[in-house]
């Protein structure tokens, strides 16, 4: 019996991992259900018994994607490390993440597009946020215990995520041009130098 519970949740799992991948590569428009059904290993009728339209699959690939990614995160950093520890930490963190998920973060922050229903890009700018207010939520660990300056921590961690969104692109599309400890060095640094009571 207790098989049968899990079945469900990781083909749940394959048809949103097959999902991100297609739409990835081909965008919301051109991704295809068969196309997603066929690399999820699942019948076309299942994807539609799990999920009614295509923008349904688009909405739950990148909201429970960035929802997997927050709590990786939040995981991953212990409030207690000393400072500069927990900052390097935050922006390997964020590098690794975002390399491990490099189909969803090209979603994210490249594939929101007309043609979706209205309710769907409110989630999943709510997702968007959602990652954005966690990483000014680990900056503000700093900023309480005086490390960093008093300065707009969701415009600061949006800014973080540019910066990440263009270094992470370039290492993926031709990773010989940039090292991830070269990606996270340069992030430290540059948030360093800007963010920090020296």
């Amino acid at each position: 019996m207790g098989s049968e519970t899990v079945l469900p949740g990781k083909k749940r799992d394959s048809i949103l991992q097959a999902a991100v991948k297609v739409f990835s590569k081909k965008g919301f428009h051109r991704a295809r259900m068969d196309e997603i059904a066929e690399k999820a290993g699942v019948a076309k009728g299942t994807l539609y018994y799990n999920f009614a339209s295509k923008s349904k699959l688009f909405s739950a690939a990148v909201t429970e994607g960035i929802e997997t990614i927050v709590i990786q995160i939040q995981a991953q950093l212990d409030a207690e490390m000393p400072f500069e520890e927990h900052f390097r930490k935050l922006i390997a963190c964020n590098v690794d993440l975002y390399l491990q998920h490099g189909d969803l973060a090209r979603i994210v922050f490249n594939e929101v597009s007309s043609g979706i229903e209205n309710d769907i890009l409110t989630d999943i700018q709510r997702a968007r946020n959602r990652y954005i207010d966690c990483v000014a939520g680990q900056l503000d660990n700093g900023r309480r215990t005086g490390h960093i300056k008093d300065v707009d921590l969701y415009l600061t961690a949006v800014a973080l995520v540019g910066m990440l969104d263009n270094l992470c692109n370039l290492r993926l599309q031709n990773p010989r041009a940039v090292g991830r400890d070269q990606l996270v060095d340069l992030l430290t640094e540059l948030l360093r130098s800007g963010l920090t009571i020296h």
